[in-house]
């Protein structure tokens, strides 16, 4: 019973003396601070395309279902690399803690934006532009609009809209279409308040998108979806599902996981649409009784030739 009873203490001694080695252990290592680590998870995006007053446009709807990897008060050893080997060359082991429950968003956006709004878990919330900020994409510079979160949570959605006016495509990227524009798959957070550099949403993979493009102009050709990543090399993305209702709009559907965290974004380029141009569901009806018309018409001529000698 004695030996039972001495058992306990000693063993909160030997757990308590573990933990104090590893606490200052821990405090023997340069301390290392960063904002709240956030991944992305899922992206959903939706883009309508249409002509508005001569004008081919595009209405983009994007949703980004975000997970927090690191979040405020965590910490952790790591190997020393990065901005780390700048401030502590000396250290091969480094103490990463989060110590701010903010982020602010980069999010890179194409020129002549217009009707911009950002929601989060369905609130909107207040979009500024970011006057120095640009995002390199496809041979374009973006410029970018900030948003902040706080308190940053462990699950959360964020929602961005806009519209604007689809572009040629430039000399070196003419050969893929006509026009083309870029897919918002992504920004980056970071955190003012710290020295610490902008990291992708893409940082934690896997990643899963779909993107889901939407035609009101039935003459628009050959629409390809590519990824970009980091070196400007082109991946293309191969349709999932492609729907035509029953008037002049289609769908169609791409879908892909990514193992990859070096994607930038995507782009979409099609043919250049006629504006006289029409779709009649009825044409091909109307060329197929055509066809069958005329060949009635030979067979009652051969026929009546036939019977003609026959008499």
């Amino acid at each position: 019973m004695k030996t039972a009873a001495l058992a306990s203490p000693l063993c909160a001694i030997f757990l308590s003396l573990i933990w104090l080695q590893g606490f200052n252990v821990a405090r023997g290592y340069p301390t290392f601070e960063i904002p709240p680590k956030v991944t992305l998870t899922e992206t959903i995006v939706n883009a309508s395309i249409s002509r508005i007053n001569g004008k081919i446009w595009v209405k983009i709807n994007a949703e980004y279902r975000m997970h927090t990897v690191y979040a405020y008060g965590d910490s952790y050893l790591t190997e020393n690399y990065g901005m780390g080997l700048v401030l502590y060359p000396d250290s091969p082991i480094v103490r990463v803690i989060v110590t701010q429950d903010i982020l602010e968003a980069h999010y890179p956006i194409p020129s002549g934006v217009t009707n911009i709004f950002v929601r989060l878990n369905g609130k909107e919330i207040s979009v500024q532009q970011d006057a120095h900020g640009y995002y390199h994409l496809f041979d374009n510079d973006l410029s970018e609009i900030n948003w902040t979160i706080s308190p940053v949570l462990e699950n959360f959605v964020v929602t961005v809209h806009y519209e604007h006016p689809i572009s040629e495509t430039n000399a070196t990227y003419a050969y893929l279409g006509d026009y083309a524009f870029t897919l918002p798959l992504y920004g980056r957070y970071g955190c003012s308040n710290i020295s610490y550099p902008l990291y992708s949403w893409y940082g934690y993979p896997p990643n899963k998108y779909h993107i889901q493009i939407e035609s009101h102009l039935p003459e628009l050709q050959n629409l390809q979806v590519y990824l970009v990543d980091n070196k400007g090399t082109l991946t293309l993305l191969n349709r999932t599902a492609f729907i035509r209702d029953k008037g002049k709009n289609w769908i169609i559907v791409f879908s892909r996981e990514t193992q990859s965290s070096i994607i930038h974004g995507a782009v979409a380029v099609f043919k250049a649409p006629s504006e006289e141009t029409t779709f009649s569901p009825a044409l091909p009806v109307l060329a197929v009784s055509a066809i069958i018309l005329v060949a009635m018409l030979i067979y009652l001529a051969k026929l009546k030739k036939k019977m003609q000698k026959v008499q």
